[in-house]
Formats: C-alpha cells, sequence, structure tokens
C-alpha cells in the first residue's frame, strides 16, 4: 500500500468521523515530537548549566516541562479519539458487509472465489489481526515517518553547522560527513534487505497460520459435531483426528524457528546500528571540539539520528505487516465497493386482494458466469394464475436456475421475465420479492425461537402462525418441545432443540404458508419426509396452497399426479408439456421417468 491507499484506507473504515483525519495527523506529530522536545530543551539545559546560567536553566526546565505535557495532553487526547473511532471499525465493517451483501446479486455472493476470499479473511484475522489492528499500524507507521521526516531536518542543521565549525578543515569536514551519509546509506540498506527478509518470513509464517487455524477451527467442529460422530466411530477415524490435531499442536515449533531466524536478522541491523551510532557520537564530538556545535547539541544530534535509524526500522516493519494483512483485508473493502445491483427498478407492485400475478418468460437463456454452455436456452413458459404447475426433468436439466431466475437470484444472459406484461427489472426488487413463498431444497432454519423461524422476524401473528402449524401438522411437534412455540431451534445459539429432517422441513413449508404470498414455489418440499407424511402433504395439496399459484420441483414422479401441468426440462429447453395422464400417453421423457420410478418401487416391494 502506498502511503495515499493508507490514508484512504483509514478514511473508509471510518467514514462518517470528519475529526479523524486531524486527530490522526496532529496525534503523528505530537507522538513524533515528544522526544525532540525533550532532546532540545535537555541540550539547552546543559549548555547553560555549564555556562553557570542557573536562572536560564530553570526556565528551561519550566518550559520543558510545559511543553511535553501539552504535547503529552494532544497526543492522549489524539489517541483517545482514534481509538474511539477505531475500536468500532471491526463491527462498522461486519455491518457494512452485511448490508451490501443483502443488496447485491445472490449471483455474486455464490461466487466460488468469493467465498474463498472471504473464507481466507477470517483466518488471516485469526492470525494477523483485525480491520482495528491495520489502522493502528498504519497510524503508528504514519508517527514513525514523521519521527524521520523530523530527524533528517536535525541532520541539515547538523551538517550546516558543521560546515560553519572555525577549527576543522574543510575537507576533513566533507570527509567526515560524506562518510556519515555513506555509513548511513550502509544502514539503511541493511535495514531494508533485514526488513524485506523478516516481511517475508512473516508472510510465510502468516499463511502457515491462516492454514493451521482453518484445520484446527474445522478439527475443534468435528470433535463435538453429532453428525460427525456417528462416521469417526464406525470408520475408526479417532488416531487419524488426533493426530490432525498434533500436527497443529506442534506447529508451535514452526514458530519457534521464526523467532529465531528474526532473532538473528534484527542482530545484524543492531549490530550496524551501534557502528553507525559510535560513529556518530564521534563526529558529533570533533564537531563539538571544533566549536561547531555545543556540548548539548552532542546528545540532540546523536540522538536524533539515532531515532531516525529505528524510526525507519519500524516503518519497514509496520509496512510489512500493512501489507500483509491488506492482502486479505482488501477482500471486505473490494467487497463493500462492488455495486448493487445491476439495475433495481423503482415501479411498485401491485397490490391486488385477487392475487393476480401472471409471470412468463419469453425466449430467455442463461449461462453461468465464466463457463460456456448455456444452462437455459430460449425458454418460453407463461405461470398461469391459480395454476398447480410440476417442473420436472434429470439432473441439470435446469429447473433450479430458471426458479432463481424467476426470484431475480440471477439476470437472465438473454431474453426477459415479465410480471403482467412488464419485465421484472423495471419493479422495485424487495416489492417483487414479497410475491413469493418459497421452500428451497437446501432451505436454512436458523438458531433462533421457532416461531421466529417461521415468522422470519421477530413480529408473530399468533393466529396466523398457529393455523400454519395446524396445516402442515406440526402441532404434536411444538406440543412436545420444552419452551413450545418459543423453543430455541439448534444449538449454536443456547440450548436449543434440533429437528429432524422431516421436521426440519416441515418448518421451512410453514415459513412459506404463513408468508401468506401469492406464488408458491417448492424445490422438492417433501425429500426429507417420510412416506406417509409425503402423502399426508400431497392430499392436503389443495388445502395448503389454496387459490395460489404453485411451482413444484420434483423428482418424485407420483408428486406430478397433484397438479394441473407438467413442464418437463431437458437439457435447457421445455421437451414436452401437460397434464399426467397426456404425457403419459405421449411415451417420452416423463412417462419414461415415471415407469422406471415406478418399475423401482415394485422391485424394491416383491423383494422386501
Amino acid at each position: 500500500m502506498s502511503i495515499k491507499e493508507m490514508w484512504n484506507y483509514l478514511i473508509f473504515q471510518t467514514k462518517g468521523y470528519r475529526q479523524l483525519g486531524a486527530a490522526i495527523v496532529a496525534g503523528a506529530v505530537c507522538g513524533a515530537g515528544i522526544s525532540y522536545i525533550n532532546s532540545i530543551l535537555y541540550a539547552r539545559i546543559i549548555d547553560t548549566l555549564l555556562l553557570e546560567q542557573y536562572t536560564t536553566a530553570v526556565h528551561y526546565v519550566w518550559i520543558m516541562i510545559l511543553a511535553v505535557l501539552v504535547v503529552r495532553l494532544v497526543y492522549i487526547m489524539c489517541n483517545q479519539i482514534f481509538e474511539q473511532y477505531a475500536s468500532p471499525s471491526r463491527d462498522e465493517t461486519k455491518r457494512r458487509t452485511a448490508e451490501k451483501a443483502f443488496s447485491m446479486e445472490f449471483e455474486e455472493i455464490e461466487k466460488e472465489e468469493n467465498q474463498i476470499a472471504f473464507r481466507r479473511t477470517r483466518g488471516g484475522v485469526n492470525g494477523a489481526g483485525d480491520i482495528e489492528a491495520q489502522l493502528d499500524s498504519i497510524y503508528k507507521f504514519f508517527t514513525e515517518c514523521v519521527k524521520v521526516l523530523f530527524a533528517l531536518v536535525f541532520l541539515l542543521i547538523l551538517i550546516v553547522q558543521s560546515a560553519q565549525g572555525a577549527h576543522v578543515a574543510v575537507w576533513k569536514i566533507i570527509l567526515m560527513t560524506a562518510l556519515l551519509a555513506g555509513m548511513f546509506a550502509f544502514s539503511f540498506w541493511v535495514n531494508v534487505r533485514v526488513s524485506e527478509s523478516i516481511g517475508k518470513k512473516q508472510v510465510e509464517l502468516n499463511h502457515e497460520n491462516e492454514r493451521i487455524n482453518f484445520l484446527y477451527g474445522y478439527l475443534f467442529k468435528i470433535f463435538t459435531s453429532e453428525t460427525a460422530a456417528k462416521d469417526i466411530r464406525l470408520y475408526g477415524m479417532q488416531d487419524y483426528l488426533c493426530g490432525k490435531n498434533e500436527t497443529c499442536i506442534n506447529a508451535s515449533s514452526y514458530f519457534s524457528e521464526e523467532g529465531i531466524f528474526e532473532g538473528k536478522n534484527q542482530a545484524k541491523f543492531s549490530f550496524v546500528i551501534q557502528l553507525l551510532a559510535g560513529y556518530i557520537y564521534v563526529y558529533v564530538a570533533v564537531m563539538a571540539m571544533s566549536g561547531a556545535v555545543s556540548v548539548g547539541d552532542v546528545l540532540m544530534y546523536s540522538g536524533a539520528i539515532i531515532t531516525m535509524m529505528t524510526g525507519v526500522q519500524n516503518i519497514l516493519m509496520q509496512y510489512n505487516q500493512i501489507n500483509y494483512r491488506n492482502e486479505y483485508l482488501k477482500t471486505y473493502e473490494d467487497f463493500i465497493k462492488r455495486p448493487n445491483m445491476h439495475y433495481d427498478g423503482t415501479l411498485p407492485i401491485e397490490k391486488r386482494d385477487d392475487n393476480e400475478y401472471e409471470l412468463s418468460f419469453r425466449n430467455v437463456s442463461f449461462c453461468y458466469p465464466g463457463t460456456a454452455d448455456d444452462i437455459l436456452k430460449n425458454v418460453s413458459l407463461d405461470f398461469k394464475i391459480g395454476q398447480k404447475m410440476a417442473l420436472v426433468g434429470r439432473n441439470g436439466a435446469g429447473k433450479t436456475t430458471l426458479i432463481k431466475l424467476l426470484l431475480r437470484l440471477y439476470e437472465p444472459t438473454g431474453g426477459e421475465i415479465c410480471l403482467n406484461g412488464i419485465n421484472i427489472e423495471k419493479y422495485d426488487y424487495e416489492e417483487y420479492l414479497q410475491i413469493f413463498s418459497v421452500v428451497f431444497q437446501d432451505f436454512k432454519l436458523f438458531a433462533f425461537p421457532l416461531d421466529e423461524n417461521i415468522a422470519a422476524g421477530g413480529q408473530v401473528d399468533k393466529r396466523r402462525l398457529k393455523q400454519v402449524l395446524t396445516k402442515i401438522g406440526l402441532n404434536e411437534f411444538v406440543e412436545g418441545l420444552p419452551k413450545k412455540e418459543y423453543t430455541l431451534l439448534y444449538q449454536e445459539n443456547g440450548e436449543g432443540v434440533t429437528p429432524s429432517g422431516g421436521e426440519a422441513q416441515k418448518v421451512a413449508i410453514a415459513r412459506a404458508l404463513y408468508k401468506d404470498a401469492p406464488f408458491v414455489i417448492l424445490d422438492e418440499p417433501t425429500a426429507a419426509l417420510d412416506p406417509i407424511a409425503e402423502a399426508g402433504i400431497y392430499e392436503n395439496f389443495d388445502s395448503l396452497v389454496g387459490e395460489k399459484t404453485a411451482v413444484y420441483i420434483s423428482h418424485r414422479m407420483s408428486s406430478c399426479k397433484f397438479c394441473d401441468r407438467i413442464v418437463v426440462l431437458d437439457h435447457g429447453k421445455i421437451a414436452e408439456e401437460g397434464t399426467h395422464e397426456s404425457l403419459m400417453e405421449r411415451h417420452g421423457i416423463y412417462a419414461k421417468l415415471y415407469q422406471t420410478q415406478a418399475e423401482y418401487y415394485v422391485t424394491a416391494q416383491a423383494g422386501a
């Protein structure tokens, strides 16, 4: 990161805090200036004492006390301002990330490279620090830069004063100054090389630390996971997993080796610094003996130059840390800076009591980003009001993709999708989604109370909740829970209850019905239910959905009998369309799928 990029990063991460910029500048100047104020005034005090000007020396002491007090107070105040705004930056960035995630395309969130980037960000934070640590490093970097700038001013003044020495030959001054510059340049070169070497080793260490953190976190998760416990025991994986855990524990030797490596390199730099310091004292002493500088100036200039060298070292070390952290923290920044939806319309959705929302695909094609083949190819399909439609087809035929396009989780690469004759892109996105109730095959319930899961929020309509629980047949399940409908689900957020797969699927269906949207989409809605529960859902299908428009995605051909219309997708195109009876008479793809499943069940029953 360049200095400009660091400054912009500070401003970006603390957006809205205008005082912070001034506080950082003032804090850096005051933090760097305290030692120089002491050096200048110490020099004056020593000189006045040597001249036996005791009253003046006392004045300098009071000036030093007051100056240091004021500057330190300003420095402390600036630090407090910085910490006040930097400390919440981690939580603020999480809030921004959540807001951005909710406002951008689903396809961006779903991309594998983005998921990898976020996973690496989490691992990097555990190893080398989060946004707050990055802001602190940048602040320290600026402070060290100011220290070096102050020291350079002192060095220039020293060289100018040296040229005015009355008792030293000019050629000696030039030679000694050239040697000082050469030693300084050599020390700087060693500093750069040592810092680069240590920086590379730290990056290597931090990357290894990320890997170990990922592995250790994953192992801890599966050690205590009830879902993994069966396989671990049945396949005798205990020793194997404990060995993996020992690998994480033994990683400390790697960190010890890094410490030894860093210590050796730091020793090299310290040796060069000590040589430079010794020569600086000689140089300044000669200048003092020539009358170019005073005795007090000897300490002042020597300290300033040493401070400059350590400041350069600190700058390079902080710079390495900043660049490493930026490697993964910029994921957040890049993510937050991404544009929102390609096009978020402004048209409101007409509120209709008759639920007459007609949707249609017009020559819609879709190709996943980074791939060459179309998943859907010129699909034209009408979703008729109040009709119960089944989408069937082999795996990969495009069924779920079609639904994701309908819900604007993806945007078509060709053609358009219309609601009541208007392209859905023109509608307000959030309003558009309000007309859908959806149960995906990979639905997600959350570690919150059951009633809030079904209501999808904290405001729960008790009457509607009772209705959907009765419709779905969840009353017996709820009555058996310790706190009834207020019972917490799962264990991640407290002592909750883990529903079975079938119970969880019923809760997901209940959530879709509770929303009471005019368009219901069910993706494999009964996959986790036993045959009796599945039959009950289908037998009561009309009463569950009512007059709503409904779409089923199902691999179980028997479920299609309950639908008014069946659409068969094959290789991204509509291959067949009709009722169960008409498609069976056609002896096409649907009939073959249905008969294959029927033969399997007959064979299975005969074998049983």
